[in-house]
């Protein structure tokens, strides 16, 4: 089957432009690059059988060598793509060991100028025929003929319209698709390049540097150049033992370009002759400096110099290689994508510099005078909340956020993606639509690195760890310098369980002299979760010697709540928050404090944990502070936080598969409805492995609820992947819920070494841990008593278990 011409095609909501090279849902369109959207045709044309891997090999990538995994990338993407309907129905089926098959059912529908094109065309060639066929006797002879002229027999008048009604066709298709070619005709691959700031000679320091951020922004629409990002150009000069913000000469810039496998080095100017502005810009080869191209613009006032920008970055554009087709699809004018306020751009452009100064403050004020000038510049709003929440004032950061996001259609495709992913993270909360953003964001420009870094962050939050490390590896690929995605990247590691890569990224970090403080919180980590004694005194020695890392000290923490050791615990908390609150963060001060109150109310220690956590007020928006309040007795705030929030994120993915049900499960055990907190548990089963909490409450669930066979499945899932969250409390607890349970089945011997297990986790417990206790009680009864009196002896403690914490607290 071949679905020709430029009817629209239609399946599951979905609808396909082919004269627009355009799929959406819904009306809203669907971002595909170019190779996908000719898999999709192609599988779409040839819906009436299975397509093979060698086809599709072929007549995408005629003529090359290429490996099969391009292919499988491009049907993943595909997939993604077209995963927003709701009937189930699997679009792009894989039939194994043959190919690819395009399952849905597909309607067409001509588009409304259809009918119009086709009767044009009719006329035209109506009319040539008509005047073909004014031959007869009375015709003129034409000049240089000698014979008589004589008309064509009927029948061959027939054939001679119906041959060149064939003709035109013929000729109208072959110029069409000659055309589609030229509009598509690029110079090769992609191409990375290096911005160097703009040159000027008007005195205005503000102008020149805002005129390059204009720049940036137009080059950063196009899926086929990419800009090194100005973070990873510090890094490079750093390590070229260079001032990291110091003017880059053309041989540091090629260096520099040449460092970071760029391609290209743009560099600029701009002077002032007289009342007249002269705009300049020229792309030149990293390998020996020759001009690949250049382009300028003449400006009569300051006003019109955005114009300018716009004009030569399209220039500039075609001549490194992109394709006609798409620089039209991708170069929203900068006055229409941004600001028709020079003084907006310029405030704009010192509020970014305030911000990677890191003075949040004045970059605050620069975004609000931004708005001021111009109230519809759509990533000045966006700006202006994500440095908001930073600051920790949310309030603002969702205000500015949603406003933001209702202007997205006036930015660039790229910040279009970047101001919908912060509306998903703060107004709605829906991590899986932030997870189609992202995609859709990195299929579209692979080459973003911030892109791959947001949808690595996604991924975790889901509990999708092997995901998580795709896309710590495509970001850092990109900027292989950036110390935050080497972290994450080490974190992702951990969450998979590849200690040995975990700690090959930790220490390329140190060996690039990329070591700060995560870096070594990622360390303690990993070596908690091998125990591995020599590398946890390791970074005890670096903490002795950086006396002022609140979060190390407060991760030394985490780990002496996990073994037991509250009184270690409170001193080292003591220590981190005086640190914090010396060093002006109040904020953080507060919340790893509630964290630690939080972490010792699982673990037993109730009355320090209440205490730690009710230092502070609760933040009735955050979902584990709202947990905290379960946890500590406080049931009415708690659950009317949990409605508050559900009501105000309909969509709100964590607070109805996690928080939510978290929060009521802790209450429904405190009410002693144990088969109650089971069920509501299960709600959260998709996400989780993002924590290792979930298990180990619903285990407790389940025995209580005098079902041992279900909580054992429960506390193995733990401590069969104590990756997932290598420091929490939990984790050893899961080993003594697991000993209960294997001794209520009547499993004596599989119990004993559950219980050994946690006793050696908990080998320096403070003495009198009420766990630590209750586990020595159990032990002993379970090596001397008979084993039915040691069964009934465990189910009492399963129960005694769930509300020892609360106990103490009423």
């Amino acid at each position: 089957m071949s679905l020709i011409g430029n009817a629209l095609l239609k399946f599951e909501d979905y609808e396909i432009d082919r004269a627009r090279w355009q799929l959406s849902w819904r009306d809203e369109p669907v971002p595909l690059t170019r190779k996908t959207f000719d898999l999709l045709m192609y599988l779409v044309d040839h819906a009436d059988r299975v397509v093979g891997k060698d086809e599709l090999l072929q007549t995408l990538w005629p003529g090359s060598f290429v490996e099969e995994s391009n292919l499988s990338q491009h049907i993943f993407l595909l997939r993604k793509a077209l995963s927003r309907h709701e009937s189930g129905v699997k679009i792009i089926e894989t039939v194994p060991g043959r190919g690819y098959r395009f399952a849905a059912a597909v309607t067409t529908d001509p588009p409304a100028t259809a009918n119009r094109m086709v009767l044009s065309a009719a006329e035209s060639i109506t009319r040539i025929t008509v005047e073909e066929e004014v031959d007869g006797p009375d015709s003129i002879t034409p000049v240089g003929r000698s014979e008589a002229y004589l008309p064509a027999p009927a029948g061959n008048r027939r054939a001679y319209w119906v041959g060149g009604v064939v003709a035109a066709a013929a000729l109208c298709i072959a110029g069409w698709f000659g055309w589609q070619r030229w509009l598509d005709h690029t110079g090769g691959a992609p191409v990375q390049v290096v911005l160097t700031p703009m040159e000027g000679t008007t005195g205005d320091g503000v102008l020149d540097k805002s005129l390059t951020q204009a720049f940036r922004m137009d080059l950063a629409q196009s899926p086929y150049v990419s800009l090194v990002p100005d973070s990873t150009v510090r890094a490079t000069l750093s390590m070229m033992t260079h001032k990291p913000d110091e003017v880059m000469s053309s041989a540091t810039a090629r260096e520099v370009c040449e460092r970071t496998n760029s391609q290209s080095v743009l560099s600029g100017s701009l002077a002032k002759v007289g009342q007249h502005f002269l705009l300049t810009e020229e792309a030149s080869s990293c390998v020996d400096g020759s001009v690949i191209g250049s382009a300028k613009y003449e400006a009569d006032r300051p006003e019109d110099l955005p114009r300018g920008i716009d004009r030569i970055a399209a220039t500039l554009r075609r001549k490194l290689g992109e394709s006609r087709r798409s620089i039209a699809r991708f170069n929203m004018p900068l006055l229409a994508q941004n600001t028709s306020s020079l003084d907006a751009l310029k405030a704009f452009t010192q509020g970014l510099e305030a911000d990677r100064k890191g003075d949040s403050v004045r970059a605050i004020a620069f975004y609000k005078m931004a708005i001021a000038a111009d109230p519809n510049f759509a990533y000045a709003h966006y700006s202006l909340a994500t440095t908001s929440c930073n600051a920790g004032d949310f309030a603002t950061g969702r205000a500015e956020s949603a406003k933001a996001y209702s202007l997205r259609d006036t930015a660039g495709k790229q910040q279009a993606f970047a101001i919908t992913a912060l509306y998903n993270v703060l107004v709605t909360q829906d991590l899986y639509e932030s997870l189609r953003n992202y995609e859709a964001w990195t299929g579209l420009y692979p080459n973003n690195a911030s892109a791959w870094n947001g949808l690595s962050y996604v991924r975790g939050n889901l509990g999708r760890y092997a995901d998580a490390v795709v896309s710590d590896r495509r970001a850092l690929a990109i900027a292989p310098q950036n110390q935050n995605f080497l972290n994450t990247l080490a974190l992702s590691l951990i969450q998979t369980g590849d200690v040995e890569a975990a700690r090959k990224t930790l220490d390329q970090a140190v060996a690039m002299k990329i070591d700060d403080t995560y870096i070594r919180v990622r360390y303690i980590e990993l070596a908690y979760l091998l125990h591995d004694q020599a590398l946890m005194r390791a970074q005890k020695e670096w903490s002795d010697v950086h006396p002022t890392t609140a979060i190390v000290l407060m991760t030394q923490a985490e780990v002496a709540t996990a073994e037991g050791r509250f009184e270690d615990a409170k001193k080292l908390v003591a220590r981190s928050t005086q640190l914090y609150r010396e060093q002006g963060v109040e904020g953080a001060a507060d919340q790893y404090t509630k964290t630690m109150g939080i972490e010792m109310m699982e673990a037993g220690d109730a009355s320090d944990g209440k205490r730690l956590f009710s230092a502070s007020a609760a933040d009735p928006e955050e979902g584990e502070e709202v947990l905290g309040l379960a946890l500590a007795g406080n049931i009415t705030a708690a659950q009317a936080a949990v409605r508050a929030m559900q009501t105000q994120y309909p969509k709100g993915t964590l607070w109805h598969l996690y928080w939510g049900p978290l929060t009521q499960a802790v209450i429904d055990l405190q009410e002693e409805k144990a088969k109650e907190a089971a069920a509501v548990l299960e709600t959260a089963r998709p996400i989780e492995s993002r924590e290792l909490v979930v298990s180990w409450l619903r285990g407790n669930a389940h025995l209580a609820a005098g079902e041992p066979a279900l909580a054992e499945a429960d506390y193995r899932t733990v401590v069969s992947h104590p990756e997932w969250d290598p420091t929490a409390p939990t984790l050893p607890l899961c080993w003594l819920g697991l000993g209960r349970a294997l001794a209520a089945e009547g499993k004596r011997s599989a119990a004993i070494e559950a219980y050994q297990h946690f006793l050696t986790l908990w080998a320096h417990a403070d003495a009198d841990a009420t766990y630590l206790q209750q586990a020595k009680q159990e032990f002993a009864a379970l090596q001397t008593v008979p084993l039915a009196e040691s069964i009934s002896r465990t189910k009492h403690a399963a129960k005694a278990q769930l509300r020892s914490v609360t106990a103490n607290l009423r």
